[in-house]
């Protein structure tokens, strides 16, 4: 039983249910009150104190109306000689019993001329059955009145009873309806409450008196103020009782299943505003594009992602917004995914405008419950750094085929330059030193050395897997980087210093410390436009050699010093430079136990520094 009445009760709010319980007590002290016949005296007073209330409501509502009046006359008085043409107050001003001011009609004059019976107070009147509410003052022999409509006031004080006002005379003043029987009641007005018999009907009455002269008195059948329960003299039936308690069953019935759909409704709003918030944070969270686009190319709604990269973006048509064109982009597949119903990609350069770059583009359809696109959602991902990183990779393995290639080619080269040399030296032997076929002959010889020398270096950087640690002077690899960039170096008039004099002797990779020269130069000829200077010195002590590639080119930014030395990171063009020199060349030099540095002011120098540690510099790298 216990948990059938908390089931019945779950929809209700705690206010619901004490107004419920509030109606049930009611309808019980009710029912208590009209059956015993023995409360009729508290049911009239409970009438009077009501009547009551409704003249004192009615009461200060006209004496709130008799003060502005004050103080409109007051103004008035004080303001005589100025224009009263423009007031939007009723005003009347006598002299002598003369009108000598009045800007109502000539009735109205006469009425209220009559209804002023002291120097100053307050006055009552009525002219064609419209009652008047009015005061005056007397000023300088003068009588200033003014005056409003009473019913106006009564009717914003007292709801459904009749008024009576009357003098103390018992001339009547104001009346309501039951005009017929005010002979009856007007001796008693001296009592303050009672009741007459009119019509067959009991009639409340309460009076109250007013500023000395005048007397309020409000009227009405009892019935009235307990419309709807039955007479004192009449108990409730039984079928009037079931009845109530039917109509009061349905309505709570009809309230539980209200809050339940309420309820229901309120818990899956809920869970919709979740999944959608959900939903929205997701899209809004992925590092991509997405704009939802209409048949007619309108942009209906775009993630953080777009707003953020065109803070300008607003709702129009999506090839203007977003690539800043006039007409519909050449490559756009919308078209076709609203008459296929499927999705659509494409691949293209530039689409954001602002952002150059690569980019994947892809369309998808929204579907409705009948299989029609109502709209699409676009997708746009900035696909830069894949490409660029596939183009780093492909220069890599040409760069990796070339070196191949030029092993293969040194190889070729080497077997008949062999040739030449000796069959040029037995030549040689032929002729007189100091000959003229002598010395052309050495020429040849000197040149065919000066080939097979850099034949050499070339098998040495291009020897694959080959980790061969031998002694020699780092002097041969820097000579080497320089002879390959001769060519480029004339190109651009660059100047080239080569300070290091003294030989410096390490154990490690010939082709490898070729690699890193020629990494190390090779940047420094790119950072410079013409006619430019490469420095190549050296510092020597007891336990550190530092060799020093410094040049004079356009320098590497504070934003991109801690990302010099990382893979494929690169500040040239695609398809000038991997980006992984710099970090093979450091890998080297980590390998031998030596390190790597630089420092750079941007338009002015750059120096990298190779620090070899002597103790290391010879010990056997068995790899």
């Amino acid at each position: 039983m216990l948990a059938m009445w908390k089931k019945l009760f779950k929809y209700l709010s705690p206010f619901e249910l004490v107004l419920v319980v509030s109606m049930l007590v009611i309808l019980f002290i009710s029912l208590i009150i009209y059956i015993d016949k023995k409360s009729n005296e508290k049911l009239k007073f409970f009438v009077y104190k009501t009547q009551e209330k409704s003249i004192l409501r009615l009461i200060s509502q006209i004496e709130d109306e008799l003060a502005r009046q004050d103080s409109f006359l007051n103004k008035i008085y004080f303001n005589y000689n100025s224009k009263l043409d423009h007031l939007s107050g009723n005003l009347l001003i006598f002299e002598n019993g003369e009108i000598l001011f009045s800007n109502v009609d000539s009735n109205k004059n006469y009425v209220i001329k009559n209804a002023i019976t002291k120097s100053q107070g307050v006055f009552f009147a009525s002219d064609n059955d419209i009652s008047i509410l009015g005061s005056y003052i007397l000023k300088d022999g003068r009588i200033f009145a003014t005056f409003v409509n009473l019913e106006k006031i009564i009717k914003e004080s007292i709801f459904g009873e009749n008024i009576l006002i009357n003098f103390r005379d018992g001339s009547i003043v104001h009346a309501s309806e039951y005009k017929d029987f005010f002979n009856i009641i007007r001796r008693d007005l001296t009592n303050r409450q009672f009741s007459v018999i009119n019509g067959g009907e009991e009639i409340a009455i309460t009076s109250v008196k007013f500023y000395d002269d005048f007397i309020i008195s409000i009227y009405a059948p009892f019935k009235y103020y307990y419309s709807g329960l039955v007479d004192k003299d009449v108990r409730i039936g039984v079928p009037a009782f079931i009845f109530g308690v039917v109509i009061l069953s349905l309505l709570f019935i009809i309230k539980m299943s209200v809050n339940r759909f309420v309820s229901e409704k309120e818990k899956y709003e809920k869970l919709f505003q979740l999944e959608h918030e959900k939903f929205q944070k997701i899209v809004q969270s992925i590092d991509e594009g997405v704009n939802l686009i209409s048949s007619d190319y309108d942009i209906l709604w775009g993630n953080d992602y777009i707003t953020k990269k065109l803070p300008d973006i607003k709702v129009g048509k999506c090839y203007h917004e977003l690539t800043g064109l006039n007409n519909r982009c050449s490559f756009c597949m919308l078209d076709k995914v609203f008459n296929e119903k499927k999705t659509q990609s494409i691949t293209t350069k530039d689409f954001l405008k602002g952002y150059p770059g690569f980019y994947d583009v892809i369309w998808v359809p929204l579907l409705d419950e009948k299989g029609e696109v109502t709209s699409c959602v676009e997708i746009i991902r900035d696909i830069t750094p894949i490409v660029e990183m596939q183009n780093k990779i492909i220069q890599s393995e040409k760069l990796s085929a070339l070196g191949l290639l030029a092993g293969g080619v040194a190889h070729e080269i080497n077997n008949p330059l062999v040739g030449i040399l000796n069959m040029s030296q037995l030549l040689a032997r032929r002729f007189e030193e100091k000959s003229k076929e002598r010395g052309m002959i050495d020429l040849i010889i000197e040149a065919g050395k000066e080939t097979k020398n850099i034949v050499q270096s070339l098998l040495d950087y291009s020897r694959q897997g080959s980790e061969k640690m031998e002694k020699f002077d780092i002097r041969e690899s820097i000579n080497f980087a320089i002879k390959i960039f001769g060519s480029r170096i004339k190109d651009k008039k660059i100047i080239v210093e080569n300070r290091i004099d003294s030989p410096i002797f390490v154990k490690a990779s010939k082709g490898k410390m070729h690699q890193v020269f020629i990494n190390l130069i090779g940047n420094s000829i790119d950072a410079i436009e013409s006619n430019g200077r490469i420095i190549l010195e050296s510092e020597s002590s007891d336990e550190v050699t530092k060799i020093k590639v410094i040049d004079n080119g356009k320098g590497i930014k504070k934003e991109d010093a801690d990302k010099v030395f990382d893979p494929f990171f690169t500040t040239k063009e695609v398809g000038k430079g991997t980006g992984l020199g710099l970090s093979i060349t450091q890998g080297i030099i980590n390998d031998l136990g030596w390190s790597i540095s630089f420092q750079s002011e941007p338009d002015r120098f750059t120096c990298f520094e190779i620090k070899i540690v002597n103790s290391r510099s010879l010990e056997a790298h068995d790899g």
